[in-house]
């Protein structure tokens, strides 16, 4: 709905109470000089009532988060070029792997990435793996520093192979503690895969999680009673194997309803469901693009 200004046209309450004194009138003694504050009073009291009411926020929009295991050169090359030029179409948070990690070196294909990116939304997190609490602490944090050197223009940390019961939240706490600390304000997202214990999730400043990572049972799948308390960005959601585009689009809804702030879909299948995009990439940006958080 439109609401229109007033305009000098129209007359002002303060105008019509001027005007409402019979002709010839007098202010009685001492209120003259409190005539032009009555009238500002006025001026004031229809300026706040007769302004526009502000609109309820939009709801947040859906993030694809895409991990983007694909080498950019020949087929992956495209797949990369198509990633950066559907940033300006919804947001997307892409997930860059050179080497199970960050390699041992810079790889100069993956720097031109991070230059081309650094031009769009297209947001970039590095791969770093947790592996179920069984490396040592010091080698995660190695890896985290090694994505900061060899590619100083990464926006993020995605901590892949996350432990899920509370005994071993220490471990990763402090990995997300350590990432943080060299990261400030960048993007932290954990995948344990599965649904984990609440203390992962502890703390203002904690990851987002992927608590779903599977080809079947998302349709049965129901979030944890802790989450009813946290915000739709601090879930993501990934999905292989789902072959025909109206059951992709249908996967959204259901993601969205179920109050996945990130999501991916694709058709491809084990042993490496992420080397590629889907088919339907085109028409998943556009049901992202689309999808409301409620």
């Amino acid at each position: 709905m439109r609401y229109r200004q007033l305009t000098l046209e129209r007359p002002t309450l303060a105008t019509l109470l001027w005007n409402r004194a019979p002709s010839g009138a007098r202010w009685p003694p001492g209120c003259q000089r409190s005539r032009p504050i009555v009238l500002l009073l006025c001026s004031v009291i229809v300026s706040v009532c007769g302004a526009p009411v502000a609109r309820a926020a939009e709801s947040p929009p859906v993030r694809l988060l895409v991990p983007a295991y694909f080498y950019p050169s020949g087929a992956g090359k495209t797949a990369w070029d198509k990633l950066l030029d559907s940033a300006a179409r919804t947001p997307i948070v892409a997930i860059v792997n050179p080497d199970s990690g960050p390699g041992k070196r810079a790889d100069d294909n993956y720097r031109e990435i991070f230059r081309r990116a650094a031009q769009t939304p297209l947001q970039l997190i590095g791969y770093v793996t947790l592996s179920y609490a069984q490396r040592p602490v010091s080698a995660v944090k190695a890896d985290i520093d090694s994505w900061l050197y060899f590619y100083p223009e990464v926006q993020g940390i995605f901590f892949d192979e996350q432990p899920s019961s509370a005994e071993q939240a220490a471990f990763a706490i402090e990995c997300f503690a350590y990432a943080r600390q060299r990261l400030g304000s960048g993007r932290i997202v954990t995948n344990p895969g599965v649904p984990c214990a609440r203390t992962y999730l502890a703390g203002t400043d904690a990851p987002t999680a992927c608590l779903f990572e599977h080809e079947t049972g998302f349709d049965e799948f129901r979030m944890p009673d802790w989450a009813a308390s946290l915000s739709p960005d601090r879930f993501a959601v990934l999905l292989y194997n789902v072959a025909n585009p109206a059951d992709m689009k249908r996967l959204v809804a259901v993601a969205t309803q179920r109050r996945f702030g990130f999501l991916f879909i694709t058709d491809r299948q084990r042993p490496n469901p992420w080397d590629g995009l889907p088919i339907y990439w085109d028409d998943l940006v556009s049901q992202a693009a689309a999808a409301r958080l409620k």
